[in-house]
């Protein structure tokens, strides 16, 4: 199980700095610029090196340095943490209702209203932990996914694409099989958003499809609609991480969160992720360590429950 939790929080890292460089391009666009994204590039507008990832892998790390400091989730100490990453970050890629919400927190807006309706990505992108440490149970974790994404985004389809995620990667963890996964998902996400529950089963359906007609059809803009849908869906149609992340990143749109969310889902499965990238990607120690760190939080509840 070590190795699973591992594999989710590195994933989620390699899908984000695979992703970076091509963040915003379109397919077409990344075809023409780079043939086929395989490895690690800089990014053009030279904020980042190849390797080094963005605000999808730093808020995951505020919210497993939140949860491993509080054991059960508190949106509380949540808040107080992103708005301190959000003084001390050089990010400037910071999504729209992130940047709102946090910027709410820190006029002192409690967190029960700070959180704007907005159906970005950010709370799907950054939940990781939560599907990881609470996997003995679908119940809280669904919980703990929801209010999580509350703290920045209200919106239905950001919350719902939050549990997605978070339910995804603990059925991943407890070796659910990938239609399992898949039922539980579906059967969670219907109580938030319809729309969002349909693409995903939709995304399994087309899995044998190739990645143009899955944009064609999915979308690959900052929405929680197409994001979740399009990781799910690379998730589904790779064979391993390899392929599942080199669909998602050359997807292009929101390259990063679809890479990021996708390589931890793809991670929490136990696939291995290729040790060319990970030799490369930035901090990689200090994910490993926050991964055991998650892992030993896990075992502790267990024993105490």
């Amino acid at each position: 199980m070590e190795d699973r939790f591992r594999n989710c929080i590195l994933g989620l890292a390699v899908g984000d700095a695979l992703g970076m460089p091509v963040e915003g391009l379109s397919p077409e666009n990344i075809k023409q610029l780079y043939g086929e994204v395989r490895d690690f590039l800089p990014s053009p507008y030279g904020d980042l090196k190849a390797g080094e990832w963005t605000d999808d892998t730093e808020q995951m790390i505020v919210l497993a340095e939140s949860i491993l400091e509080t054991v059960y989730f508190s949106p509380e100490n949540f808040a107080e943490k992103l708005k301190k990453w959000f003084v001390e970050t050089s990010s400037r890629r910071i999504g729209p209702s992130s940047t709102r919400a946090i910027s709410n927190l820190m006029r002192g807006v409690h967190w029960s209203r700070a959180g704007v309706f907005s159906d970005t990505c950010g709370a799907a992108m950054r939940v990781a932990p939560v599907g990881l440490v609470y996997h003995f149970s679908l119940n809280l974790v669904e919980k703990y996914a929801e209010i999580s994404a509350r703290v920045t985004h209200t919106g239905s389809a950001a919350i719902g694409g939050a549990v997605a995620v978070a339910i995804a990667i603990s059925c991943n963890v407890l070796d659910f099989s990938d239609e399992e996964m898949l039922d539980e998902v579906l059967k969670r996400v219907e109580a938030y958003d319809n729309l969002l529950a349909e693409k995903i089963k939709f995304a399994y359906e087309i899995s044998d499809r190739d990645v143009s007609y899955a944009v064609e059809k999915l979308g690959n803009s900052i929405s929680a609609l197409d994001v979740v849908p399009m990781a799910f869906y690379s998730y589904f149609s790779g064979k391993d991480f390899e392929e599942s992340l080199i669909k998602a990143v050359n997807a292009g749109g929101d390259a990063d969160s679809i890479a990021a969310v996708c390589g931890a889902i793809k991670g929490a499965k136990g696939f291995s992720i290729p040790e060319r990238w990970l030799k490369k990607l930035k901090d990689r120690d200090f994910l490993e360590e926050l991964a055991m760190k998650l892992y030993d939080l896990h075992m502790r509840i267990v024993k105490l429950t």
